[in-house]
């Protein structure tokens, strides 16, 4: 019997778990327009991971659970109100230990979530304002792998205090926390534009938690999937380095998913 378990577990580890973003469920969620900001960022989901496009009558915590990972960008128009139903979807998902990731106009809707009492500054779209942005690194960007692939501004492997370029001109639909305003946010990366550097002003991205689970946070001038960024990889780099993150840390991540390996070996070994 042991032998035949042994075989079993040999077989799962070697064919039957698939290792790689595309084993990494996304749910999708745009509510404003199909732009030249939204459009190209759905685009990256869809060649990147496991990508399903959300409507609006599927913001049902329910359905949110059957991803790893729930990202919700509108970078072309604000999105309008939610329902108080549906706003109770994203948080009992992200309480339940789901990963929520916001970009765009999105983060107005933290406050609504409960999770700040402050109000996002809002504005754009932009298309062209000829100001190059990034964030800075610090030690709990490299520990969480979120630098991956990336390149300094000197063509060289980020390390911390590096500065790193994500967007060459313009920005969404967007919003931010400026000067220090949100309370209850773990920063992950601090932002620059040109030579300024906003360390503690503005968060280039992290995360509120909400009970066992998290809402990331990468908004201000950062997520322009538009094709006019010049540094488009990093920002998809960028993107896909803290969407296979915050699949880690889901509740909701299939057993497929490669982060998950380690855990998966373990349980199956308990059937021994």
């Amino acid at each position: 019997m042991e032998r035949k378990i042994v075989i079993y577990l040999t077989f799962l580890l070697c064919f039957g778990i698939s290792i790689g973003n595309a084993a990494v469920e996304v749910g999708f969620v745009y509510l404003g327009d199909k732009g030249d900001f939204t459009a190209p960022a759905l685009e990256f989901a869809e060649k990147t991971f496991k990508t399903k496009q959300l409507a609006k009558a599927d913001l049902k915590s329910n359905t949110f659970k059957q991803f790893a990972v729930v990202w919700w960008h509108d970078g072309d128009a604000d999105p309008g109100g939610l329902s108080a139903a549906e706003i109770d979807a994203f948080l009992d998902y992200a309480e339940s230990g789901g990963a929520v990731l916001l970009t765009g106009a999105a983060i107005r809707y933290i406050t609504l979530l409960g999770l700040e009492d402050a109000e996002p500054r809002k504005f754009g779209p932009v298309e062209n304002d000829g100001s190059n942005v990034g964030i800075i690194v610090l030690k709990e960007t490299l520990e969480l792998g979120l630098t991956e692939g990336l390149e300094n501004v000197d063509g060289k492997t980020p390390q911390v205090d590096d500065w790193v370029q994500v967007n060459s001109t313009g920005f969404p639909v967007s919003g931010d926390y400026y000067d220090k305003i949100w309370k209850n946010f773990t920063t992950l990366a601090h932002a620059w534009e040109r030579g300024t550097n906003y360390t503690d002003r503005i968060a280039a991205f992290g995360y509120w938690e909400a009970g066992d689970g998290k809402v990331f946070n990468m908004n201000w001038r950062l997520p322009n999937y538009h094709k006019n960024n010049e540094s488009i990889d990093q920002i998809e780099k960028l993107t896909e380095n803290v969407i296979n993150w915050l699949a880690s840390e889901s509740e909701f991540a299939d057993v497929t998913a490669g982060a998950k390996l380690p855990i998966v070996w373990g349980e199956l070994k308990n059937h021994e």
